[in-house]
């Protein structure tokens, strides 16, 4: 499959090894993909807003002294915030669809912040380190918790932002939130892949940490973020969006993830859990694992909601049929009832006989 030039001679890698480590990085960054895609052979079912709102610039200064770039969809008058934290290679547009629901229905404030490493933000491409994007987390979450006091605060992760979410919030000291929603969250460590990518990663990641590859060609794989050929189009075209990905990056990726996937404790907050059968970025035989490991050692397994989509894909609120999830989280967030909840159990029964 095709890949971008290497910052590094190829001569430090075997062709088998550059295959096999492009296909890792395709599961991981398959967003990539280029634009042109067969039509979907589903019908459209989306939101649209009447009166959308505009996102405006909110740069978060963080102690170090370096800002992230951020937005923020406002309320004149909110009644709960919202935080987003994006996937892997993306940004915090990737938020926008959510962010006009929750404000047209719940008169919510939404901000989403460009991750260090990602976006619009300096360095993009260079993997920060785990622990950099759970302090920078952290430290936004209580941030806004000062900026708005007295209202409920929502933390958001998609896919690397789940997996950022769930560390930040069940490792000390915490995070400073009253409900969690991981939305595809990325929880495939290392444990959960074949002992060839494991390898691969590691002998690439020894020999050629800044060789990058493109996720180019996978959608003939089947291996594609979403259905929605406008949303496909727009990330090939999206310059914040990145498009080639380091080795060193995959490497601290799936070390997150790894994490993410391996802990004993949930957090704390009321959190809720989506998952589409059809994702193929973060395939259902890892979440398998990830809700057999939580079933098995976290006390407070039942307290958490899951709602399963047998049609779902990665990017839950950008595919083509993107008002259920929207819908679902706006009514959870409202306490409203969901019949098609789940706990943890029965989820692990839906995802594992799909894998």
């Amino acid at each position: 499959m095709p890949a971008a030039a290497a910052s590094k001679p190829l001569s430090v890698c075997t062709l088998a090894q550059r295959c096999l480590i492009t296909g890792l990085m395709a599961l991981l960054t398959a967003c990539s993909a280029p634009a042109a895609q067969a039509p979907a052979p589903v019908e459209p079912d989306q939101i649209v807003v009447a009166h959308p709102v505009s996102a405006s610039p909110v740069p978060f200064h963080l102690p170090s002294g370096i800002s992230l770039a951020a937005r923020v969809w406002a309320s004149p008058q909110p009644r709960q915030i919202v935080l987003g934290v994006h996937g892997f290679n993306d940004y915090s547009k990737a938020f926008e669809p959510l962010a006009l629901h929750l404000v047209a229905e719940l008169q919510a404030t939404v901000y989403a912040y460009d991750q260090r490493g990602f976006g619009a933000n300096p360095q993009a491409g260079i993997w920060p380190g785990s622990e950099a994007l759970l302090a920078d987390l952290r430290y936004i979450a209580a941030q806004l918790r000062e900026r708005h006091p007295g209202l409920p605060l929502t933390v958001v992760g998609e896919s690397m932002g789940g997996a950022v979410v769930l560390v930040a919030a069940s490792e000390s000291p915490g995070l400073a939130a009253d409900q969690l929603i991981l939305k595809a969250p990325a929880v495939w460590g290392a444990q959960s892949m074949p002992w060839y990518q494991r390898l691969s990663l590691f002998t690439m990641n020894l020999l050629a940490p800044d060789m990058s590859f493109t996720g180019r060609g996978l959608p003939s794989l089947g291996i594609r973020p979403t259905d929605d050929p406008e949303v496909a189009r727009d990330l090939s075209r999206d310059p914040l969006f990145i498009k080639a990905t380091r080795v060193s990056s995959l490497a601290g990726v799936t070390e997150l993830m790894g994490r993410a996937q391996t802990q004993n404790q949930l957090p704390r907050q009321r959190s809720l859990v989506l998952y589409g059968l059809r994702d193929r970025i973060i395939p259902p035989p890892p979440v398998c694992d990830w809700l057999m490991h939580l079933n098995n050692t976290a006390p407070q397994a039942d307290a958490t909601d899951v709602l399963i989509y047998p049609d779902g894909w990665h990017l839950l609120t950008r595919q083509l049929r993107s008002r259920e999830p929207l819908q679902d989280m706006a009514r959870w967030l409202q306490n409203t009832a969901l019949p098609h909840l789940q706990t943890p159990a029965q989820a692990q029964q839906s995802v594992c006989a799909r894998s």
